[in-house]
């Protein structure tokens, strides 16, 4: 799972990149998609196989200590580069109403919204639901640090709700129907198959979450079994996957047809790529780097574009590799530089006596 994490995160890193329309791997919807399946998968079993995050509180802290570091590193950096080489950030602050501004800032610093700027935009010189970044003015999605930290945004919606419906099969039963239901109510109106509607509206998405969820609860004991009669079973179930991964785009289907049934093997077979996980600390190492890829490859992808530039390089296969080879680079400095010693910090988290969870997070606020 380690190595088919970090590949779909160079999916995104792709499918932003020139090289052959970013129809690389699995390109960056499928990648951000079955990084929802994946994350319900984990979440359902830290929580219903740990009784570490007995403790709403310690979980809630654990996943921001997760996720804000590193965001929080990247911004940083990326306003920075943004101010010296990009005008067009600042401009747009200049061009939308003060709401507007605030509703940028908050989003930048605590992630939470940024999923729904997507929905936003300007008209007639006031902030305004258009339901669809496309339809504004003054496009609000060019203000944020991090643009592709929107699914965190969708992300950080799952987790607020993870502790209270995933240790119930029936609680996640109900709200899958209700997610697919909606999602069949919106393409029979013509709207769910539409950006961002196809991807990035949380009550859609859930789904995806839900159906990872299921995968560990439902067929994980199944696959646990399995394999230990199968002994190579997880290897070959996950070599298979990564070569798919490699030759995606070569599946001659419909496009939705194609991704809808990546996506449905995928999570039926998820539990065969957990258990090569744990068998192999390597793709464990490799995985490590997923997160820190995914999230620092726009402000790559703005400094690898300026040192196109004053070199003149040109050719969209040049700029795609550098793109992946810096954001990988930049993704082992992060990982050393912060997620490295925040995961110190998550396990002490995590092996605090249930007794002192409250204390311990309190500590962690002050």
């Amino acid at each position: 799972m380690g190595l088919l994490r970090t590949l779909f995160a160079l999916s995104v890193v792709l499918d932003h990149s020139p090289y052959n329309g970013g129809n690389v791997l699995v390109g960056g919807r499928l990648a951000v998609q079955l990084f929802y399946v994946i994350s319900g998968f984990l979440i359902s079993y830290i929580l219903n196989a740990n009784d570490t995050y007995r403790s709403t509180t310690r979980f809630y802290v654990n996943r921001m200590l997760r996720i804000y570091p590193t965001y929080l590193a990247v911004a940083c950096i990326a306003l920075v580069a943004n101010l010296a080489a990009n005008p067009a950030f600042m401009a747009v602050y200049d061009r939308i109403p003060p709401l507007a501004d605030l509703c940028l800032m908050l989003a930048n610093l605590f992630i939470f919204g940024q999923d729904w700027i997507m929905f936003a935009g300007i008209k007639n010189g006031l902030l305004t639901w258009t339901g669809t970044y496309m339809n504004s003015d003054v496009p609000l999605y060019d203000g944020l640090l991090v643009p592709q930290a929107w699914t965190l945004g969708v992300e950080l919606s799952f987790y607020l709700i993870a502790p209270f419906i995933l240790r119930s099969l029936r609680a996640v039963l109900c709200l899958l129907a209700a997610s697919l239901a909606l999602r069949v109510m919106l393409l029979a109106l013509g709207v769910a198959q539409s950006d961002p509607w196809s991807y990035r509206f949380f009550p859609l998405e859930l789904a995806l979450f839900l159906g990872g969820a299921l995968s560990h609860r439902l067929l994980l004991p199944f696959f646990e079994r399995l394999s230990q009669r199968v002994r190579y079973l997880p290897e070959l179930v996950t070599g298979l996957f990564v070569l798919y991964t490699l030759f995606h785009f070569s599946v001659a289907l419909n496009h939705n047809v194609r991704d809808a049934l990546a996506l449905l093997v995928f999570t039926a077979f998820l539990p065969l790529m957990f258990i090569f996980q744990s068998r192999y600390r390597l793709d464990k190492k490799i995985g490590q780097l997923s997160y820190p890829i995914y999230i620092c490859h726009a402000v790559v992808m703005l400094l690898v574009r300026e040192m196109a530039d004053l070199l003149g390089i040109t050719d969209a296969l040049a700029i795609s590799s550098l793109n992946a080879l810096f954001s990988i680079a930049a993704a082992w400095l992060l990982y050393q530089a912060i997620d490295r010693r925040i995961e110190r910090l998550r396990q002490r988290v995590k092996t605090e006596a249930p007794d002192s969870s409250g204390a311990a997070a309190d500590a962690l606020r002050a």
